[in-house]
């Protein structure tokens, strides 16, 4: 009876067992009811345009989230985030309480995330309004973050897409440029052949050394697609690398101590090659 009520003064909405938006629960015995707003998922994709931003809001572990001398009193390490510059215009839009940020893999804080973008997807915990104009959340997102982060492609997704992207990030191709400097100056053909010695091989990374304090420590075996050895100068060069998702690309060129077998450094005669820039060029459209 309470659901027939319901749908005639609801204009006739379609009830949906599955995936409902609302939930109303009602309590015959302590007569209460209880609405239980479900989230709203946004799927899109984003290009990060400046280096020294991370992708999630970061608390200053020191103090967490209070405030110190190490994070200038603020409660956080970096001024702003990914997550933060789409967040914004999102809750502002939807109305909703608060947001959880998914992402199809990350890049490093100082690289740039170019090409078609990475696929993200955006959770909104109790939406006051669910059906948002979507061009009008992706102008006013670009607007707000500009020269910072552009997102494309926006529309609307669920929760079972959240779990295909989190399971694909580790097995999508990903295509990285990456300049490198050596220590001292070799001769280029030692360099081209790092082409042949790293395209079409497994390599082995144990966790870096950089991320050990928020990562398991294993060895983790990851695919090499393709090495292309680009404009050598002096002692620089640049390398378009195709990967499987989750290799460490820095480790690839520095060996890490040992810790990525085969690497760069260690092809070139054991000199020391350290990364100046990254950034993320392609990210598998499979998504």
């Amino acid at each position: 009876e309470v659901g027939k009520l319901l749908y005639d003064n609801l204009d006739n909405k379609i009830v949906e067992f599955d995936t409902p938006e609302i939930v109303i629960v009602i309590n015959t015995m302590k007569d209460k009811v209880e609405l239980n707003v479900n989230p709203l998922f946004i799927y899109g994709r984003y290009l990060k345009l400046i280096r020294g931003i991370p992708q999630t809001h970061w608390t200053c572990k020191n103090c967490n989230g209070e405030g110190c001398e190490e994070c200038d009193f603020k409660g956080y390490k970096y001024e702003t985030s990914i997550e933060e510059l789409i967040s914004e215009k999102t809750i502002e839009l939807c109305g909703g309480s608060e947001v959880k940020f998914h992402g199809a893999g990350r890049e490093d804080i100082d690289a740039l995330m170019l090409g078609s973008g990475r696929p993200f997807i955006i959770e909104i915990k109790k939406p006051k309004r669910r059906f948002i104009d979507l061009e009008k959340l992706e102008n006013e997102i670009n607007e707000f973050a500009r020269d910072k982060v552009q997102v494309l492609d926006l529309r609307f997704s669920d929760r079972d897409k959240v779990r295909s992207i989190k399971a694909n990030a580790q097995m999508a191709k990903k295509t990285y440029r990456v300049k490198v400097k050596m220590e001292k100056t070799i001769e280029s053909d030692k360099i081209i052949e790092l082409e042949e010695s790293l395209s079409d091989i497994t390599i082995d990374q144990q966790t870096p050394n950089r991320v050990l304090h928020r990562r398991s420590d294993k060895i983790r075996r990851k695919k090499i697609f393709t090495f292309t050895v680009e404009n050598i100068e002096d002692n620089e060069f640049t390398a378009t690398i195709t990967s499987q998702g989750g290799t460490y690309i820095k480790e690839l060129v520095s060996g890490d101590n040992g810790r990525t077998i085969p690497n760069v450094s260690k092809l070139l005669g054991g000199i020391e090659c350290t990364v100046l820039e990254l950034d993320v060029v392609n990210v598998d459209s499979k998504y």
